[in-house]
C-alpha cells in the first residue's frame, strides 16, 4: 500500500487527495467516543457466523418493524437509508441522542433475535457481535454512504440494476416508490437540497447515482466500515482521540 506524509496545512480533502485506512486490529471502542450528536452514521448489522439470518420477505420486514418502533420518538434519531441483505442490514441514520441510539438499537436487535429464534425454534445468538458504526463528517460523504449501501446488490450480482432490488430505499431516493416497510426513513438533507421539488430531486439523485457506479460503485471498499468517513481534517482529531494510529491511502475517484 502507497502511503503519504499527513500534510495538515492542507485546508481540505480535495487538496490533500488523502483518507484514513486503519492498519491495526480495531480494539472494542466506547460508541461514546465514536458517535457523535448532530452527525449521522453507517451501521452495518451483520447475522452470526454469516449464516442467512434475514433472508425471507418476512423476516426483512420484521426487522424494518422492529426499526420503526424504535425510532419513533422525539430525539430526533433518524432512519435515513436502508438496504436490508440476506446475512446483513446496512442502515445510514442521523444522531441527536447518543445513549438513546445505543438503547434503540439494543432493543431492535434483541427484539428481532426473539423473533427469528421463535420463528426457527432455536436458540442462540442471531447476530455476530454488536453493530459496526462508521461516523460520517459531511452531507458530501453521507451522499456517497447512501449510493454505496444502495450499490451493495449489484455488487454482489443480485442484481444488474438497483431499481429492480425491493429491500433498498434506492427506489425512494430515485423515483419515490415508497413500500409500507420504509414508513420510518426521512430523506436527509441532501438530498432535499438537490433540487426545488421532487421530480429535480429524484433526477438528480439517479445522474448522480449512475456516475458513482460507473467511477467506483461497483468496487467494495472498507472506508465506510471505519470508525469515521469524511473529510481528511476532521478526521485527524477523532482518531487522536480514540488514540488509534493511522496509515493513509489515496480515496477512490468520485465527483
Amino acid at each position: 500500500m502507497q502511503t503519504f506524509e499527513v500534510d495538515v496545512s492542507k485546508n481540505s480533502e480535495i487538496e490533500t487527495g488523502i483518507v484514513f485506512d486503519i492498519k491495526v486490529s480495531m480494539p472494542r471502542i466506547p460508541r461514546s467516543l465514536i458517535v457523535l450528536p448532530g452527525f449521522a452514521v453507517h451501521k452495518i448489522w451483520r447475522s452470526h457466523n454469516r449464516e442467512w439470518n434475514i433472508k425471507s420477505p418476512d423476516e426483512k420486514k420484521m426487522y424494518m418493524h422492529l426499526m420503526a418502533e424504535n425510532f419513533v420518538n422525539p430525539s430526533g434519531n433518524r432512519v435515513e437509508a436502508v438496504t436490508l441483505m440476506s446475512n446483513h442490514a446496512h442502515e445510514v441514520l442521523y444522531i441527536e441522542d447518543v445513549k438513546l441510539f445505543s438503547n434503540q438499537m439494543r432493543q431492535h436487535h434483541g427484539a428481532y433475535g426473539q423473533f427469528f429464534n421463535k420463528k426457527h425454534k432455536r436458540s442462540g445468538k442471531v447476530a455476530r457481535d454488536r453493530p459496526k458504526t462508521c461516523l460520517i463528517g459531511d452531507d458530501g460523504h453521507a451522499m456517497r454512504v447512501v449510493f454505496y449501501i444502495h450499490a451493495n446488490p449489484v455488487r454482489a450480482k443480485i442484481v444488474r440494476n438497483a431499481n429492480n432490488y425491493r429491500w433498498s430505499t434506492h427506489k425512494l431516493y430515485a423515483f419515490g416508490k415508497r413500500e409500507s416497510w420504509m414508513n420510518c426513513v426521512a430523506l436527509p438533507a441532501w438530498y432535499l437540497n438537490l433540487g426545488r421539488n421532487m421530480v429535480d430531486r429524484q433526477r438528480k439523485y439517479r445522474k448522480l447515482f449512475d456516475f458513482y457506479l460507473r467511477q467506483s460503485g461497483l468496487m467494495k471498499s472498507r472506508d465506510f466500515e471505519r470508525p469515521f468517513f469524511g473529510p481528511t481534517l476532521w478526521m485527524l482529531p477523532l482518531y487522536d482521540r480514540i488514540k488509534i494510529p493511522a496509515q493513509c491511502h489515496s480515496p477512490p475517484k468520485f465527483a
